[in-house]
């Protein structure tokens, strides 16, 4: 993943294009997967306003559980397909061991999906500049890191392109780290509470316009065959 140029940043609390798919209890999750050469391909059998390549979030659910598997992939437009619908191309594999983890998962706070550039101080004085890529009421998770940051440090951060005094999220820890990503937690005091709040807000009314699917009943995938989709895509 290309590293953010800050000299060109994005505008703060900008609309993110959300799709949310909800899996039935009988789903075979696994079979609605492709893994290709690291990547995870999945058919959204519905019509999509996005072009070939948009970058997307994906909230997987299944039925039962509390707590969805947000994912950020890219459109892939299918090629000769007369079925409605698009290919997402998510750069990681295994998903659907991810999702069915998260079905066993109690979550005390939603996380909502976000797409915001922040400026981010490290304890020992570095900065850089990454992407807030979700949203909850104690935490976040920041994406598309030029280094690893250490679990247990404490962080600045803010967003970019707002004034000050609605941009400075405050400090948080980092709880946990994973490739280019990193979950911040944060303390439940201070004076930058606003901010947290309003960026949620935002994601939450933003999550209100996602576009929906529910896996039907009739789907090949409970027999233990793959679901009636076009050929995945082969090239990145």
């Amino acid at each position: 993943m290309p590293m953010i140029d800050a000299s060109k940043p994005k505008p703060a609390l900008v609309p993110v294009s959300l799709l949310r798919y909800q899996f039935g209890p009988s789903a075979n999750v696994a079979l609605h997967f492709h893994e290709i050469e690291g990547r995870s391909l999945f058919f959204f059998p519905a019509e999509l306003p996005h072009r070939d390549g948009h970058w997307i979030f994906v909230e997987f659910a299944v039925a039962g559980s509390d707590v969805p598997c947000l994912a950020r992939g890219r459109v892939r437009t299918p090629q000769g397909a007369n079925l409605v619908g698009s290919w997402l191309e998510f750069p990681m594999a295994g998903l659907p061991a991810i999702i069915k983890n998260l079905g066993t998962t109690r979550r005390v706070q939603e996380r909502l999906p976000v797409d915001v550039t922040a400026s981010v101080r490290c304890a020992d004085g570095a900065r850089l500049v990454c992407r807030i890529a979700d949203v909850s009421a104690e935490g976040l998770r920041l994406s598309g890191l030029p280094f690893f940051l250490n679990v247990g440090e404490n962080l600045s951060i803010e967003m970019v392109g707002m004034p000050r005094a609605q941009s400075d999220l405050g400090k948080g820890r980092v709880v946990w780290v994973r490739a280019q990503e990193a979950g911040i937690h944060f303390v439940r005091t201070g004076s930058h509470r606003a901010s947290l709040v309003k960026l949620v807000e935002h994601a939450a009314a933003a999550r209100g316009t996602a576009i929906q699917f529910a896996h039907l009943d009739s789907c090949r995938c409970r027999k233990g065959e793959r679901p009636l989709e076009p050929p995945p895509p082969v090239g990145s």
